[in-house]
């Protein structure tokens, strides 16, 4: 949050209060899909993935929030319902959770948390109409080479199929994808 909108101390420990550290541990669920979300989260250590399950219990993973990024339902929290997708942590997971009703607070009443908010916001869209424009017009091999350039060493932290689930194909299809490049690299030393 520092790096985002510089905070005299003095705002910071207005807010300091609201957050409250938790801990989680890996496979164990922040929202259920189908609950209205009550929380948003800032990652100190670990990983989280946000997924949707299908009625006939397919996964597609949404996203993913690693250290020192915010995470939640913001779709649900803001309009109080309930959640289409689930928040998991895929390995223990250290973090700091506020009632989304406490941070609309904090940014109605002071400016700085109020640049926080709309800088969170605007990156989120941006994030957003990048993942969209990589399903709609980039091949899998270039959305698999963005992934790891957007989560350095993430790829070492999770299991091959919350990648590919991620990227929208197979796992079959992610080893070919993985091969070729390292074939490539190889060809090229």
């Amino acid at each position: 949050m520092e790096q985002a909108v510089s905070m005299p101390d003095s705002v910071w420990a207005k807010g300091a209060p609201l957050f409250r550290c938790r801990q989680f541990e890996a496979d164990e669920f922040l929202l259920h899909a189908g609950e209205v979300s009550v929380y948003i989260y800032f990652l100190l250590s670990g990983v989280v993935r946000q997924f949707y399950l299908t009625p006939d219990g397919k996964q597609f993973n949404k996203s993913f929030s690693v250290e020192h990024e915010p995470c939640g339902a913001f779709h649900s929290s803001l309009t109080q319902t309930p959640s289409r997708f689930s928040i998991q942590a895929l390995e223990a997971t250290q973090l700091l959770q506020v009632r989304f009703e406490d941070l609309t607070t904090l940014f109605e009443q002071d400016s700085h948390w109020n640049q926080l908010g709309r800088k969170s916001a605007e990156q989120q869209a941006l994030w957003n109409e990048e993942r969209e424009a990589q399903f709609l017009l980039d091949s899998a091999t270039d959305r698999y080479l963005r992934f790891r350039q957007q989560f350095p060493g993430l790829e070492e932290r999770i299991a091959q199929y919350h990648v590919a689930s991620y990227l929208g194909i197979t796992n079959v299809a992610l080893s070919r994808i993985r091969r070729k490049l390292r074939d490539e690299k190889m060809g090229a030393a």
